[in-house]
């Protein structure tokens, strides 16, 4: 087995005298000349105060919490007013010192104290916080409910939990270097799964991935102390930048992590959670805010790209306020992650810093998953404008099957009213502007598309109902954003809002557009995708699915939703979102 060790000392009462006993840790004297009992002390908490009213035992050699009885009453007392303790009737061994402070939670663990006939031992120490051991699982490490006990040999430490997502976390345990024992197995039969001896810091949690259990002995390797951090993110819009002309609520805000304010080898293996809250001018405070951690790079969590990304959904923006998120490895991670809610409207929501198929959906019910098709695979991840990107060519696409038709049992789908409510944002990069390229498309619906002399188009499709004698003609309205502000091998904005027909909002970065709708025949007959029709066709063998594709450059943070975002919403998106001098950046808290 391989652990990393963390070296922890452990603080000594400096003690001038001990009922004339030295101020070493242990001593020894003739109890018969002294009168002194045979094992005793001074113990006082983590802050120097003394210990008092503490429960103090000795436990000998040997004692096993798997199946140890009760302890004799003389080998228990408790601490005084100043932190003193005595044992009078201790016979010879080898003993350990357990000693708990109820009121501050502060524990101690001193093991190996030899005591002899006729001598005295004084033992005086210093509590310290309890910490935690937490076992990770990895594959099938642990079965769901199955129990794991641990025990330290020689002591009356016993913890029993129950195996919850891939876990098994221990506290109260005390500080120092613990020869632990670990059982597991269901109610019919627990078995030694590990033993060995493991640091444990105090206040602290040393994360233990096991990489394959079932497979001979557990391998064990970095172990590492929990990390706690705060960070502030002020609001206050840019320089230069004109006050917010709407007010805005439950917009997803991107605040990034990076070297230059965050260590990232404390995050090496996050497990706990972060929380975020906004903070008023006056110092008042929110509810806690939904908050999603979003890794750019493998290894987890940005370690290796020195890059995160902190998604926080603010429920009501004043640039006057900020927003405070702290990060506790102690805490529970599961938590709301909500960020982009379905009950919002936002029906898909695509970062790529994972792998790229299938593409994850970060609406909040996660209905939309991506499946790459063609050229596009795990080396289309480029570098993008939040974080990571996808690279794209004419031959590769996303393509969402789920969206092939609307669904009323649904909270979300991927088809919008042809007059109402319809939104998306994204980040397109072309390599070349001197051809028709379709950016996105759902069939027969709506498409984004990129054409040389008109720029971004998009249009949205009606199809001529056969069972309506009016209804005999098939149109197309669209609206173009015009060429200025796109050049070739750049990022652009590019973000659509309609509420319906008249009403819209077009923006190119942070230039709104003045598109007024053309409407125009169509035949339904437009074919941009790489997919065979028979691969993703509705009973009438015609394209179906939301896909992604038919261009050559880059794409990232595609969201597509069925709601009205106005123009203040749009430009505060682009001012968080694009890649130099984004707004609000995170300050590491002192």
């Amino acid at each position: 087995m391989k652990f990393r060790r963390t070296i922890l000392t452990v603080a000594v009462a400096s003690l001038a005298a001990f009922w004339g006993c030295s101020s070493n840790s242990q001593s020894a004297g003739n109890s018969a000349e002294t009168g002194s009992p045979e094992l005793a002390g001074i113990l006082v908490l983590d802050d120097g105060k003394p210990a008092a009213r503490a429960r103090v035992q000795c436990v000998p050699e040997g004692y096993d919490a798997m199946t140890g009885t009760e302890l004799p009453a003389a080998y228990s007392t408790e601490t005084d007013k100043d932190g003193r303790y005595h044992l009078d009737s201790v016979p010879d061994g080898t003993y350990a010192l357990e000693a708990y402070h109820a009121q501050s939670g502060e524990r101690l663990l001193v093991q190996d104290i030899e005591v002899t006939e006729d001598d005295s031992v004084a033992v005086s120490d210093t509590l310290r916080a309890p910490g935690v051991l937490k076992f990770a699982g990895t594959g099938p490490s642990f079965n769901e409910g199955w129990v794991g006990v641990l025990t330290v040999l020689g002591t009356t430490i016993r913890r029993e939990v129950v195996v919850r997502n891939d876990e098994m976390v221990f506290d109260s345990l005390p500080a120092g270097s613990l020869e632990l024992r670990i059982f597991y197995g269901d109610s019919s039969e627990m078995r030694l799964w590990l033993q060995d001896t493991v640091p444990v810091a105090p206040g602290d949690t040393e994360t233990i991935f096991v990489l394959d259990p079932y497979n001979g002995e557990p391998e064990i390797e970095i172990p590492h102390d929990s990390v706690t951090m705060t960070f502030v993110a002020p609001l206050a819009l840019p320089e230069g930048v004109d006050t917010l002309k709407s007010v805005v609520t439950d917009i997803p805000i991107a605040l990034r992590l990076t070297e230059e304010n965050c260590n990232f080898d404390s995050l090496q293996h996050m497990t706990g959670r972060w929380e975020a809250v906004r903070v008023s001018k006056d110092g008042s405070r929110s509810k806690k805010l939904p908050v999603s951690f979003h890794e750019l790079a493998t290894p987890v969590y940005g370690v290796e790209s020195k890059q995160a990304v902190l998604w926080v959904r603010v429920d009501s923006l004043n640039v006057t306020d900020s927003l405070e998120l702290s990060y506790d490895g102690l805490l529970d991670p599961a938590y709301a992650s909500d960020v982009f809610p379905t009950n919002r409207s936002y029906s898909l929501v695509w970062h790529f810093g994972y792998a790229v198929s299938p593409q994850t959906d970060y609406a909040e019910k996660g209905y939309f998953d991506g499946t790459a098709f063609g050229s596009v695979d795990a080396d289309a991840i480029t570098e993008g404008v939040v974080g990571i990107g996808v690279e794209m060519d004419s031959a590769g696409s996303f393509y969402v099957k789920e969206s092939a038709k609307m669904d009323s049992t649904r909270s979300v789908n991927m088809s919008f009213e042809e007059d109402g409510y319809f939104c998306f944002s994204t980040w397109v990069e072309l390599d070349a502007l001197d051809k028709e390229q379709t950016i996105f498309e759902k069939a027969k619906e709506y498409a984004l598309l990129y054409v040389p002399e008109k720029g971004f188009v998009v249009e949205v499709y009606h199809v001529a109902d056969s069972s309506d004698a009016l209804d005999t003609m098939s149109y197309k309205v669209s609206w173009a954003s015009g060429t200025d502000g796109i050049k070739a091998g750049e990022w652009t904005y590019v973000a659509f809002s309609r509420r319906a027909f008249e009403q819209t909002v077009f923006y190119l970065n942070d230039a709104k557009v003045s598109a007024s709708p053309e409407q125009s025949d169509w035949d339904g007959s437009k074919v941009t995708f790489s997919l065979e029709p028979s691969d993703r066709s509705d009973s009438v063998g015609v394209r179906a699915y939301f896909e992604v594709g038919g261009f050559t450059g880059k794409l990232d943070e595609l969201m597509v939703g069925g709601c009205f975002r106005d123009e203040t919403w749009t430009r505060l998106t682009y001012l968080n979102q694009k890649p130099e001098n984004y707004w609000p950046q995170l300050v590491p808290r002192k």
